[in-house]
């Protein structure tokens, strides 16, 4: 599967699975811009896909902000002359029941897992139009399935579900394919530190390892080759359709 010509833009890149799809979109030829808040994270990902061959753009971006969004999709599409992938993929997790959540920490989840989905798609799609382009929002196994200890999160992973599905259905006319990721634990930079803060580390490791049936959590690199299968002409007769990336985890949850 190959991207070469393509341009893609990928929230939430400076680091986990963002960095993950960025180094695996690039490897496979596609000019990568990497948008993120943390800025010394971003260019490091910016320059590790340039070394790669593929050119690439670093955007601090607040994808919380109407503002900011706006001024990343002109500056992307400025610099590429064009823009033809989104992964939506920036967000955060908050664990608290809904009734141990404030409104504040609501909000904030809100806006950063699923107002950001929608910002972005809505000011890419014009040009997005102009390319049969594609779009690729990360949501989680949490989507499908629910979590405890989780309400907001949960409510934004199931929202990015649905939305992608109705988005699939209003934008098949303009030949964009929209899809959703569902994965289950990665191996990220949050869950190693999650790791690190139980009382007994390696205890912890090996019940969720133990938890997935293939005997372990998934590398950042293997969501962004489901995000490139997505976003490639390999899959274009495929939309609206959300893939559990889980080591079949969802299976027996």
């Amino acid at each position: 599967m190959q991207l070469n010509g393509k341009v893609a833009i990928v929230t939430g890149g400076a680091k986990g699975i963002g960095k993950g799809c960025a180094l695996v979109l690039a490897r496979a030829g596609a000019s990568v811009a990497v948008a993120d808040l943390d800025e010394a994270a971003g260019r490091a990902v910016a320059a590790e896909i340039e070394r790669l061959g593929p050119r690439s753009l670093f955007v601090r971006s607040d994808v919380g902000e109407s503002a900011d969004v706006q001024a990343l999709i002109e500056k992307v599409v400025a610099h590429f002359s064009g823009l033809d992938i989104l992964i939506n993929n920036a967000g955060y997790h908050i664990s608290k029941s809904v009734e141990h959540t404030s409104e504040e920490e609501w909000d904030y989840i809100l806006r950063n897992n699923l107002k950001s989905v929608f910002l972005c798609s809505k000011y890419a799609i014009p040009h997005l139009r102009q390319r049969k382009g594609s779009i690729v929002n990360m949501s989680s196994m949490v989507g499908l399935v629910g979590q405890s200890n989780a309400g907001a999160y949960s409510a934004t992973k199931g929202g990015i579900v649905a939305m992608t599905k109705g988005m699939a259905l209003d934008l098949a006319g303009d030949g964009i394919r929209v899809n959703c990721i569902c994965p289950g634990w990665v191996s990220t930079p949050l869950v190693e530190d999650w790791f690190g803060q139980q009382p007994d580390p390696e205890a912890a490791r090996k019940y969720i390892f133990g938890v997935h049936p293939l005997g372990r959590i998934a590398t950042p690199e293997e969501i962004g080759a489901v995000a490139l299968f997505l976003a490639s002409d390999a899959a274009g007769f495929v939309t609206g359709v959300a893939v559990p990336v889980d080591g079949a985890l969802t299976l027996g949850y």
